[in-house]
């Protein structure tokens, strides 16, 4: 308990002057790929993704505000409203419309590390398209090259001007061509859409599975993939922290991509289960980017002392 509200107060100390703005992280994928003897890679400001396959299940007339509305990538919740690849007509009776399931990783993966000041170390970063090779193809670096992939299933309402998104989540995954390791749950709280522009926001959570424990617990892989660059210290101790004493603070996401239209056009909907549900797939763009956000009171926490926590976890990473 200890540690914990020092780390609190380490992070009350270094976020006090910039709590709402999105920060840079890095990612710690545990081997040295590029022989400068840290596991690190550079300041990341955001993850982009390009080409994402979304699919978009309307329950009913989505030109109807109040109509709810599932976005998901996942094969199973597709397959659950009557999904099935295909060519189709659309419900403008002749517009033809291929449906399919998205293609892992090309699809459903983060292809730049959009790193602090333009470029950067990736330390084995690749971006997965036509799968994900285990190894350089040097002996001894089986495992060292990696991604990073995501399923989502994220439900809202329609309104008179798009959709109003205000639940869910967004699982991030770590891939080697071996291994499949989630290392982050992205819950929704909410969205905001501006033309055709769509962010969707909420808490970063390691509990994967909503059940309200910690799902990370005894994973140090897991718990030190993303750490907070400014203060050194790794999402999962930032949310660690929160989650043992009431909410104390937290990591926010915004999740920025384009919805265009924002509602569908009847040339690219598809009627499905006798018409219960009406489908539009689409393709997007966007990026993903965090930010420290403590609680109010913690910003009165001055200590110019406990900034050492944070700079000597950031050190004893960087020499890992």
């Amino acid at each position: 308990m200890i540690k914990k509200l020092l780390v609190a107060a380490a992070l009350g100390t270094v976020m006090s002057t910039s709590a709402a703005i999105a920060g840079p992280f890095q990612i710690n994928v545990g081997f040295d790929v590029n022989g400068d003897g840290s596991t690190l890679t550079s300041p990341i400001d955001e993850l982009g993704y390009s080409g994402t396959l979304a699919t978009s299940i309307y329950l009913g007339d989505p030109s109807v505000p109040g109509t709810a509305v599932i976005d998901t990538n996942i094969q199973s919740v597709m397959n659950s409203y009557g999904f099935a690849p295909g060519t189709y007509t659309a419900i403008d009776g002749t517009t033809s419309v291929s449906h399919q399931y998205p293609v892992s990783p090309g699809q459903t993966n983060i292809d730049t590390l959009n790193f602090t000041g333009g470029s950067g170390v990736g330390n084995g970063f690749t971006t997965g398209v036509g799968g994900f090779p285990n190894s350089w193809g040097i002996p001894g670096t089986e495992g060292t090259t990696w991604g990073i992939t995501y399923d989502y299933h994220i439900e809202g309402v329609t309104t008179a001007s798009g959709v109003q998104y205000n639940s869910g989540f967004f699982d991030v995954f770590y891939e080697n061509g071996t291994d499949r390791i989630q290392v982050l749950r992205l819950n929704v709280t909410g969205s905001d859409l501006q033309a055709a522009n769509l962010d969707i926001f909420g808490n970063v959570t390691y509990d994967f599975n909503g059940d309200g424990t910690d799902d990370a617990a005894g994973n140090s892989f897991v718990q030190n993939f993303f750490i907070d660059y400014e203060s050194g210290l790794t999402f999962y101790e930032l949310w660690e922290s929160g989650f043992a004493v009431g909410d104390l603070m937290s990591v926010r996401w915004i999740l920025d991509t384009n919805v265009n239209p924002p509602l569908p056009t009847a040339n690219q909907l598809v009627a499905y289960d006798d018409g219960n549900s009406l489908i539009r797939q689409t393709t997007l763009d966007g990026s993903v980017t965090f930010q420290v956000v403590p609680e109010p009171w913690t910003l009165g926490l001055f200590g110019a002392g406990l900034l050492a926590l944070g700079f000597a976890a950031r050190r004893r990473r960087d020499q890992a």
